[in-house]
């Protein structure tokens, strides 16, 4: 875990979450937001099993299983680009082309700065605006070349303030 987060706050967060072993994926939700690089370490859970008398194999076991934990470091932004058929067909595979060579990293690697990543996720819902890219709980469609470049670049822009801001005019 990210190396600000201090263990009495780490130990703060878990009992403000409930502190029981019923509460864990709040607890490991809410470590995870604490952290800059929103991820849930193995230091961190093992203090979260010793303070909910759990093993670490089963806290591990937990979130690991849970899509929503992530257990290695993530980017600031992750940009999930929707895979169902309709954004295929919509210009999803030149989106991703295009996202590979702007921010010259593979699916699911992180850019050199730590600010970007990307990758193919299940449909989100949005398939009447795809191409579509979902950053945080924000989905931008009807997404070209210039609309991305511009999304991010706005994010670039940002890199200090609140990651569910939605940027302008995108």
């Amino acid at each position: 875990m990210d190396k600000t987060v201090a263990y009495a706050d780490k130990v703060a967060i878990i009992g403000q979450n409930g502190g029981r072993p019923e509460s864990i994926l709040n607890i490991l939700l809410a470590l995870q937001a604490a952290c800059d690089q929103g991820y849930v370490d193995q230091e961190t859970m093992a203090l979260v099993a010793h303070e909910l008398n759990m093993t670490q194999t089963r806290v591990f076991e937990i979130a690991s299983f849970y899509s929503m934990i992530n257990t290695v470091p993530q980017a600031k932004y992750v940009l999930g680009m929707c895979g169902s058929t309709p954004c295929f067909f919509s210009g999803a595979t030149d989106l991703a082309g295009w996202l590979a060579a702007e921010l010259q990293v593979g699916p699911g690697e992180i850019t050199a700065d730590g600010m970007f990543s990307y990758e193919s996720v299940s449909c989100f819902g949005a398939c009447d605006v795809g191409p579509a890219l979902k950053v945080g709980d924000v989905v931008y469609g009807h997404l070209d070349a210039a609309k991305t470049k511009q999304l991010i670049d706005q994010l670039r822009d940002r890199k200090g303030r609140d990651a569910s801001e939605r940027p302008q005019d995108v």
